[in-house]
């Protein structure tokens, strides 16, 4: 009978650490989440402005944005 009691007891223990470990990790993982969907969400909305706004497309920023790095790159060199 102690066996038994036992074994219910570390089942029991087993259930606790996972739901103690997959709250860790839940939490771990959400500000992960908060951290990288903001900045996205941000330049979603201005990419979206821009277009809507200044009729500009992404492609067009990205040429820009390629063309402004490679002329800041060619002034250091």
């Amino acid at each position: 009978m102690d066996g038994f009691l036992s074994g219910r007891f570390n089942d029991w223990l087993l259930l606790v650490a996972a739901l103690v470990a997959s709250m860790i990790i839940f939490a771990s993982l959400q500000k992960v989440a908060k951290s990288l969907l903001v900045p996205f969400l941000i330049v979603a909305i201005a990419l979206i402005l821009a277009k809507v706004a200044f009729g500009v497309t992404p492609e067009h920023l990205w040429y820009e944005s390629v063309h402004v790095i490679r002329r800041l790159g060619a002034r250091f060199m």
